[in-house]
């Protein structure tokens, strides 16, 4: 099952990023408007860039999204070059391995680093932190639930067979991160 909507992950990404900063960032907001007072130190997000995703097989669309959080702080502030530093690494450690309880991929970070892209944020230091997630968007094509209780299990000859089970994996994985290396095809 994946998401209805992109405005469920920026939802669940700004709750998350609020409640795991804390008073580290008085603002977290996706694509706020700059043009009013803003409460500092802020982090701003929004999505970057859409790439195609692994297709499901279940009708949804595969989407890899790009998101950037811009790490704001006043220029004037003491010590403001380690704060922005600071506040981007704490952005860094909130988004690992996280899903934001939603049905997506965990999350995947890019880079952190200086960003100069927003000039309507000249006047204050910006840093910027960018992962991905893989998202499903749509309905599947198949939307009953499988009340049959049986799985199906893949295995490559000749490691199939009576006593080999450990070799088989579940339908829609790939195979064991071992598979070929201790167990070499006759």
């Amino acid at each position: 099952m994946g998401l209805d909507n992109l405005g469920q992950l920026h939802d669940a990404i700004v709750a998350g990023l609020r409640t795991k900063l804390g008073p580290a960032a008085k603002t977290v907001e996706a694509y706020p408007d700059i043009g009013r007072r803003i409460d500092i130190p802020a982090v701003f997000l929004e999505l970057s860039e859409i790439e195609a995703g692994t297709d499901p097989g279940t009708g949804e669309t595969a989407l890899v999204v790009h998101i950037q959080a811009r790490a704001v702080v006043d220029p004037n502030q003491r010590q403001a070059y380690l704060l922005v530093r600071e506040l981007a690494a704490h952005i860094a450690v909130a988004i690992q391995s996280e899903n934001w309880g939603l049905p997506i991929g965990l999350a995947t970070l890019l880079q952190a680093g200086e960003d100069a892209m927003k000039p309507e944020l000249d006047s204050y230091l910006v840093w910027l932190v960018e992962w991905t997630h893989e998202i499903h968007l749509g309905k599947t094509t198949w939307p009953y639930p499988d009340e049959t209780g049986l799985s199906l299990l893949l295995g490559i000859y000749p490691e199939t067979g009576e006593g080999r089970a450990d070799r088989y994996w579940p339908a829609g994985e790939p195979p064991p991160p071992d598979w070929g290396e201790s167990h070499h095809v006759r």
